[in-house]
């Protein structure tokens, strides 16, 4: 029953000892190292956050891209649909449609 007793005084005093040691004894040592491993926390956290960015970044750059091209491709149709040669040629051959001049001109009267 001693031997219990003895290892129950010891353990508290043990730990007692280490908090001692290491907050009053090497108060500055303890904050050195506990400032180090916060900053490695911190700079773990910023490379997290970093690559998050990139990969939105990228993200928002193809998008811009597609955005880009799709606006080109609308351009080029738009152009192509106003040309005026192009509407008067594709209602000559698919509407059979001629100019109409003095020779072939019918009027028509009511």
């Amino acid at each position: 029953m001693s031997k219990k007793s003895t290892q129950k005084n010891i353990i508290p005093s043990l730990v007692r000892e280490i908090i001692v040691d290491l907050g009053i004894r090497h108060w500055f040592l303890t904050l050195l190292v506990l400032t180090v491993v916060l900053s490695a926390m911190m700079q773990a956290r910023t490379a997290h956050d970093t690559r998050l960015a990139i990969a939105e970044s990228q993200k928002l750059r193809e998008e811009r891209q597609q955005e880009e091209i799709n606006w080109q491709a609308l351009r080029l149709e738009l152009t192509s649909l106003t040309e005026a040669n192009r509407i008067a040629s594709k209602a000559q051959k698919e509407l059979k449609m001629n100019k109409v001049d003095s020779k072939n001109e019918k009027i028509i009267t009511l």
